[in-house]
Order: C-alpha cells, then structure tokens, then sequence
C-alpha cells in the first residue's frame, strides 16, 4: 500500500511538472506574440507619423517657393534644425537639405550624347564634370592616379554599356570579386551605390558622403546659396581647385544671410577673379535656385524608432511631391 502511494505521488509530482512547464511556455509565446504585435502597431503608428511629417515639409517647401520663387537660401523655414515635434504618443525630429547643394553623381553619366556640334558641347560638359569629380577626390587627399581610376570606373557604372574605359571598370572587373555583383549600367538610386563602386573603401565613402548625392538628372547645379562650410571643398574643386578650400570656406562664411542674388554676383567676388582657367562651364554648374531636397526624419514612441529618408522634387508650377523614400537605415 505504501509502495502504491509512492507511485501516486510520483505521478502527481510529474504532471505537475509537465504542467508548470507547458503553462510557462505558453506564457513566454503569449509574451512574444503580445511584443511582437505591439511592435507592429508601433511601427504603424509612427510610420503615419512619419508620412503627416512628410506633408509638413511640402507645405514648407511650397511657401518657401511662394515667398521666393527666385531662390533658395538657408535663411528659409525649410533649412531650420534642431526642431523637435511632440505628438501624441511619440516625438518627431528631422533635417531637410538641399540635394542640389552636393555633387551629383549622375551628372557623370555620359549616356545619351548627341552628335555633331552638341557632341562637342556635351563632350566639354562631361569633361568638366569628371574634371570636378577628380579634383574633389584630390581635395580629400586621394592619389591623382587612383582618383582617375575612381572617377573612370564611376563613370562606368552609370554608362549602358559593358565595355570599360580607360582605368575604368566593367562586368568582368565586379565578377572576379570574392563577392561578385555586377554594376548598375544605370542612374544611381542612391548615394550609398557609391560604395559598390571599384576603388570607393569606407573611408573615402564617409569623408564623400557630406559632398555627393544622387539626383534623378544627369545636370549638375549646384547652388551657392545652401553650401555649407564642411562642403567647401566642393566649391574649390567647381573651379577646378584655382581657389584653395580654405578660400572657398571663407567665402561660404562670408555669404550674405539670404544669399548671393544671381550666379553673376557671386563670380564678382575678388577672390574668384582669377578663376578663368575654369571656363564658361563652371558658371552653368552653379545655380541660386534649387528643385530636389533630401529629408531625414525619425519618429520615436516607447523607445521604438522608425526611420525615413525621402526625396522631394520641387517644380516651378508650385507643386512638390515625393519621388522616393525608404525605411530605416543608419545615420
């Protein structure tokens, strides 16, 4: 009799067991599912958040447009920083900038050159361009010899064709890689293409990334009004370094609050009078006025963040829309 209670108490003692553990587990997936869900709702939440932002900044940008349709300068509501906006379950911030104050590193594209006398022009065009791409390279210390590899081998990437040019590089240069890909023959979507580019390491990407963006153009404007000082070696390598980044920031310092009035204005300035050897093509390069803005937005609710990154164009009949944004993503 003893030995048969024993075994029932045995018995109870392991379904009990079995139980505990069955109802812990069930315990830990229901905890799960329930963080798992409230994620979601928070990624949705702060994903409306994030668009309500978006139309924000158009409405920014459109009176900007309104107020000056002339030009664009950082004195403007859409360059404020450091605005943080409390909602009700989360806090907004962001910064706007100017996609036209960088270098455009599609304008290196040399795809859909005319014939004939515009050839000529274009060639010049595109010559000029590459020349400011390699002397910003240079400006950044980068060897002359590796920054016309880089410069070659970018122009490759964007051009239609798989046939490299001189120092450039092509399908088979990718495909021998440990990690083959094949470049994009095409427009870059992004800046961050940049770094699949032969010759592009981390380093140089990091010490571009304040000076380069990714249009969807083939122009290259850049507009003098919005240039940063940490941005002056850009400006030196539009006049194909004949002014020295130190010149060039002291000019970006000593800019009028609301800008220069006209390209023509600022190239009276006596540091750039002897700046002839840059040509013709550097007064087309600069503009006061600018389409495309970059805005980087965060919503954080419950220690949760959500991120965006879109891409405004602003067209003269006073309409703005956004032509391309993603999620998430590093500073």
């Amino acid at each position: 009799m003893k030995q048969q209670r024993g075994m029932a108490l045995l018995v109870v003692l392991l379904l009990l067991a079995v139980m505990v553990t069955m109802a812990s587990s069930m315990t830990q997936r229901f905890r799960m599912e329930w963080q798992r869900t409230y994620n979601q709702q928070l990624q949705l939440q702060n994903y409306w958040y994030l668009l309500g932002s978006e139309a924000l900044i158009t409405k920014v940008l459109i009176q900007d447009l309104k107020d000056n349709p002339e030009k664009t300068s950082l004195a403007q509501y859409w360059a404020n920083e450091g605005q943080i906006f409390p909602v009700e379950t989360a806090t907004l911030q962001g910064v706007v900038r100017d996609s036209q104050a960088c270098f455009n590193l599609n304008s290196l594209s040399t795809t859909g050159s005319g014939s004939g006398s515009e050839e000529t022009t274009t060639s010049a065009s595109a010559l000029y361009r590459a020349n400011v791409f390699r002397q910003l390279l240079i400006s950044l210390k980068v060897e002359d010899y590796r920054a016309q590899q880089i410069t070659a081998a970018l122009q490759d990437w964007l051009d239609d064709n798989t046939t490299a040019r001189s120092l450039g590089a092509e399908d088979s240069e990718y495909e021998a890689l440990p990690h083959p890909y094949l470049p994009a023959n095409g427009l870059m979507q992004d800046v961050s293409e940049l770094r699949a580019v032969k010759g592009v390491d981390a380093a140089l990407y990091r010490q571009l990334l304040p000076l380069v963006c990714a249009i969807p153009e083939k122009t290259l404007q850049v507009n003098i009004n919005t240039l940063r000082t940490i941005q002056a070696p850009l400006l030196a390598a539009l006049f194909l370094n004949n002014i020295s980044v130190d010149d060039a920031r002291n000019i970006l310092e000593q800019r009028p609050r609301e800008g220069w009035n006209s390209v023509a204005e600022f190239l009276e300035l006596g540091t750039l009078s002897n700046t002839a050897a840059a040509g013709d093509q550097v007064q087309s390069a600069l503009t006061i006025k600018s389409f495309y803005f970059l805005a980087t937005l965060q919503a954080e609710s419950d220690h949760y963040q959500t991120r965006i990154v879109s891409l405004f164009q602003r067209q003269s009949n006073n309409q703005v829309t956004v032509i391309r944004r993603h999620f998430g993503g590093l500073e």
